[in-house]
């Protein structure tokens, strides 16, 4: 890990990454891609203006990339659903295109634990080698589960390059911008009668500390990147202090999505309801036994880390 490349280098896990591997002796530069200038400066880095979408091997060759990870996604809803796909899937086409180009080492890809699904016959705890099944209504987690389908197959295809996938649950933490939890920021909460599903959180640092683990120890594979323990949605709600509105699931669904189609809010797209029903809780027994590491937060603590920096309302 010498000479190290970042998409999404100015977002928030792009920055937290950029930080920690600057920190890296053997990583002697990082060159970061993304549409916005980056906050962080490092002697180590630089930053090249460039939009996912377009090819950028280019970029990998020229800066001798032997590392690779991509960052470069759309996570809060947008209306502009077609935008978003593109550079969530193309993005990753290109990003994938531009590392066999390079004969990179190593790529990573961080996915997110939706891409499981949320579903009434979902098991107690999701391990990597579970089928991947989003919910049709969440494009988020559809085009995260198309986009890691994509460097699976890469992986078949190029055998010398170690591809690692991280599943990541919401991150928290002092430089969380907390856009994977909206819901959390509606004036008066909404949960489904009969539901308290558990949610899991992994603190910024604890995810730091692993993905340079895993890209240090060329650890290829899929691991699931989750704190121990979680809360369920009513701690949750309890511990934000806030009111909240119990409703039947169906009228949940159908409210939020002729909402977002009316333009009455932008806060959540239909398929995300289901996060209100049905866990999707993952283990994290691959990840801790292949690095050895001991995490330093607990899911819990993790969450108690966003009411600190983001306030109980």
């Amino acid at each position: 890990m010498k000479n190290v490349l970042i998409t999404g280098v100015s977002g928030y896990l792009g920055t937290l990454l950029l930080k920690r591997l600057a920190q890296e002796p053997e990583v002697e530069h990082i060159t970061g891609l993304d549409v916005k200038e980056p906050s962080f400066q490092s002697p180590k880095f630089t930053f090249i203006k460039h939009d996912v979408r377009q090819p950028f091997s280019s970029v990998f060759v020229e800066n001798s990339i032997d590392t690779a990870i991509h960052l470069a996604f759309i996570v809060a809803p947008i209306r502009d659903v077609k935008t978003a796909h593109e550079v969530n899937t193309k993005g990753s086409r290109n990003f994938l295109d531009a590392a066999a180009a390079a004969k990179v080492q190593q790529v990573f890809y961080m996915g997110s634990h939706t891409e499981y699904g949320a579903f009434k016959d979902n098991p107690a705890l999701f391990t990597e080698e579970i089928p991947l099944r989003p919910n049709p209504d969440f494009p988020y987690p559809c085009d995260k589960a198309e986009a890691d389908l994509m460097f699976r197959e890469f992986a078949k295809e190029n055998p010398d390059i170690v591809v690692t996938i991280g599943r990541t649950v919401a991150v928290t933490g002092p430089c969380g911008d907390a856009c994977g939890l909206t819901v959390l920021f509606l004036p008066v909460m909404v949960k489904a009668i009969g539901k308290d599903p558990l949610w899991q959180f992994i603190h910024e640092d604890d995810l730091a500390e692993l993905v340079t683990l895993l890209l240090k120890g060329k650890k290829g594979g899929v691991f699931n990147l989750t704190g121990d323990g979680g809360l369920t949605y009513r701690q949750i709600i309890q511990k934000l202090d806030k009111h909240s509105i119990a409703l039947p699931a169906p009228l949940l669904y159908w409210g939020t999505k002729l909402s977002w189609n009316l333009r009455l809010q932008s806060k959540g797209q239909a398929g995300g309801i289901f996060l209100l029903e049905y866990p999707i809780n993952i283990s994290n027994e691959k990840v801790k036994k292949a690095t050895g590491y001991q995490f330093r937060y607990s899911g819990q603590e993790a969450f108690e880390e966003f009411i600190k920096n983001h306030g109980k309302r």
